[in-house]
């Protein structure tokens, strides 16, 4: 019996004892019976307090001297730093040079005072990001850092919010004119997509259902999650994103009322003009690429509705603008994989769930901007100009011609078909026409 329960008798028995007419040798034996009570209750109180007491201020196993001698951080990721450095970036998912560079940047934001303990330095930001990188659970990182439970969730959401404040300046570059023709050119060079500056497309990061929620959070996959709402260039760095929308919404409901949106509709993001993809062909303006879920206007191309029977240029756009927006696929497929938290639900609330998000963001295009240093081979895919007229014959497309289209365009459906018209003509690949007809995109 608790405390409180033998509290609630008690009152009972006082209340029963006043309210009853009796004998006096009735009343004397109640209030003998009454005192015995209370002194039960008293001693049951006592006994709770002492123990809800703290009995200790850390445990054994998680004190300085058992860390430094069987944690972690101190021996697991110092042996694989000096003997096995492919297992250490596996473990943190960077190198050595990389997490110097990182603690450096956010080490003034996550160090603790010394007063009466020694504060943990470095492990603070390793135990992050092995959280991050492992998919554990935090009563693993626990015992493998030697560290409270308390702390490491701690730790976690203090860390990925000054990561968050450290890193977005530096891994999110400011928008203008010189910056979106760089992104433009890229598209075209790697993806044989002209006039393209970002691909976007949504994600759903699964949490456990909040309290209270409904179904707020609940999405058509059957779980309940916050959408990652990301823009991404042509080498899968994020260069935009909206984090905790709730998960009943749909992509393109959530970029009707984004910032970004607004911005190219006011035409007050430092986009370039529009530019002819062609000598002497149409202005036409730089676009964004998605899929179905967004709507089409002057600066979003998404592929014709495959509910219709589409001819074959048709389908050839719908397989060139797969090709340019499957880019941002690949950069989810990377930030997972890397970022193995994702793989299960998060179990916190929708503040940290979010913090989450942005500071593996951040890691993400801190990492990729790391790995673009290295040089990579370009591929190409043009046909040479002794073919256009191959392309245009047997597949019976008319050529793109000036007239037909005049500088300036202001229709979205018209833009979507220049774009076609030139995908199918002297913007033609090789490997268009196999896709296009067996639809194998």
């Amino acid at each position: 019996m608790k405390a409180k329960t033998a509290q609630l008798l008690l009152t009972k028995m006082i209340m029963k004892w006043q309210s009853t007419p009796q004998l006096f040798w009735q009343r004397e034996f109640e209030r003998r019976q009454l005192l015995k009570a209370f002194t039960i209750y008293k001693i049951m109180k006592k006994r709770e307090k002492q123990q809800n007491q703290r009995r200790f201020w850390v445990r054994q196993i998680f004190n300085e001297e058992r860390r430094r001698l069987q944690g972690a951080s101190d021996n697991l990721i110092r042996e694989m730093q000096y003997i096995d450095m492919e297992k250490y970036i596996e473990y943190l998912r960077m190198d050595i040079s990389t997490f110097d560079e990182l603690l450096r940047l956010i080490g003034p934001k996550i160090e603790k005072q010394h007063v009466i303990r020694s504060p943990i330095s470095a492990l603070t930001l390793e135990i992050c990001l092995r959280y991050l990188a492992s998919g554990d659970n935090m009563a693993s990182i626990s015992f493998a850092f030697r560290v409270g439970l308390n702390t490491v969730s701690k730790i976690v959401s203090e860390t990925c919010e000054a990561i968050w404040n450290v890193l977005k300046e530096k891994v999110f570059p400011e928008i203008n004119e010189d910056l979106c023709k760089e992104k433009a050119n890229e598209f075209e060079r790697q993806w044989n997509f002209p006039n393209c500056i970002r691909a976007i497309d949504g994600r759903h990061m699964t949490i456990m259902a909040p309290p209270h929620s409904g179904s707020s959070y609940y999405n058509y996959k059957g779980t309940h999650s916050i959408v990652l709402l990301a823009v991404t260039d042509a080498n899968y760095c994020f260069i935009a994103v909206d984090i905790g929308a709730e998960g009943r919404r749909s992509d393109g409901g959530i970029f009707m009322e984004n910032e970004i949106r607004r911005h190219l509709i006011n035409n007050t993001l430092n986009l370039p003009p529009p530019r002819s993809i062609v000598e002497n062909g149409p202005q036409l303006p730089f676009v964004l690429v998605g899929d179905e879920a967004f709507a089409l206007t002057s600066f979003m191309m998404r592929p014709y509705p495959r509910a219709n029977n589409l001819n074959l240029q048709k389908k050839v756009f719908n397989y060139r603008l797969s090709r340019a927006r499957r880019i941002v696929e690949c950069a989810f497929g990377i930030f997972t994989a890397r970022w193995r938290i994702f793989r299960r639900s998060l179990s916190t609330n929708i503040h940290n769930a979010i913090s989450i998000v942005k500071a593996t963001v951040c890691l993400h295009n801190f990492l990729m901007q790391k790995d673009l240093a290295v040089s990579t081979e370009k591929r190409q895919y043009m046909l040479s100009p002794s073919d256009y007229a191959n392309v245009c014959s047997t597949s019976q497309l008319h050529c793109f011609d000036n007239t037909e289209i005049v500088n300036g365009i202001q229709s979205a459906v018209n833009i979507r078909d220049a774009f076609t018209n030139f995908f199918c003509t002297v913007g033609a690949i090789e490997e268009q026409w196999e896709k296009a007809l067996q639809n194998d995109f």
